[in-house]
């Protein structure tokens, strides 16, 4: 309750300080980013939880890697790792152990972070802000050493080279694509934002996503990209209003799909035990 609270403080106060973005709303760009960003997304981190499957030497479809993580993405709006838990759970269910589905479940988290943090470091230090040098070195040396890190305990855990270089590509992908939708918010909110600007404010999907006790980091991950906006040239109104739509429209297009593969589940479950 007090997430939500802050989260549309948050949204009334950069509203406040840029009245006109509401005024210059661009449907078309909504409508790219629910029908074609978004759903790339979900593609993406259902390859990803396929993956992560078969580092465990488990063989799952591309369909229900997708509701795992459908269903994950809405579960985090719980105050607890929901989606953490739901993967935990399916891969446990496909036969690995709870403390190898949750160490390859963690080590998959900790390469988003590791590269999620280099990308916004490259872009940082591209931008040659003078302010941004010192944080781009942060970033940078957070990226490499949680990589360094990620790929040893990978190694240790399922030491697969082949799996362990797809799912490093398809996190690649995973934080180009959020990067792609914040630009598109930019774009939609008339905000005059670049790709470069979008791409570091992909570290604070990363932060959001790191505290847990807050439902879906909601607020947190808006309010990073706001401390991370004068470090790059960006008001911190734009900033959080752009994260904010990009998680308005996320959560506006799976929950529905969520709900429906909950009902359709609970249907089944009912017609198997008549």
């Amino acid at each position: 309750m007090i997430a939500a609270l802050g989260f549309i403080l948050g949204i009334v106060l950069s509203y406040r300080a840029q009245p006109e973005v509401f005024s210059n709303l661009n449907p078309g760009i909504l409508l790219l980013l629910a029908s074609v960003a978004v759903p790339l997304t979900v593609l993406l981190n259902a390859l990803e939880f396929q993956k992560s499957a078969a580092l465990l030497g488990q063989k799952l479809a591309l369909g229900p890697a997708a509701e795992v993580t459908i269903i994950g993405s809405v579960a985090n709006m719980l105050p607890i790792p929901g989606g953490t838990m739901v993967r935990i759970a399916a891969l446990k269910a496909g036969g690995a152990s709870l403390k190898k589905g949750t160490s390859v479940t963690l080590l998959v988290s900790l390469l988003w972070i590791s590269i999620a943090f280099i990308y916004a470091a490259f872009w940082l230090w591209g931008m040659g802000q003078r302010s941004s040098g010192g944080i781009s070195a942060v970033f940078a040396v957070i990226g490499v050493g949680a990589l360094v890190a990620c790929i040893w305990l990978f190694f240790r855990t399922a030491p697969k080279a082949q799996i362990i270089g797809q799912l490093v590509l398809i996190k690649i992908g995973l934080v180009l694509i959020d990067a792609t939708r914040i630009y598109l918010c930019f774009l939609a909110l008339g905000v005059a934002g670049s790709f470069a600007q979008a791409s570091v404010l992909t570290a604070s999907s990363v932060l959001g996503a790191a505290v847990s006790i807050v439902p879906a980091g909601l607020g947190i991950r808006e309010g990073a990209a706001a401390l991370l906006a004068p470090f790059i040239a960006l008001a911190a109104a734009s900033a959080f209003l752009a994260t904010s739509l990009n998680r308005i429209v996320g959560l506006a297009v799976m929950a529905p799909v969520a709900l429906f593969l909950g009902m359709r589940r609970d249907k089944a479950y009912q017609l198997v035990n008549q």
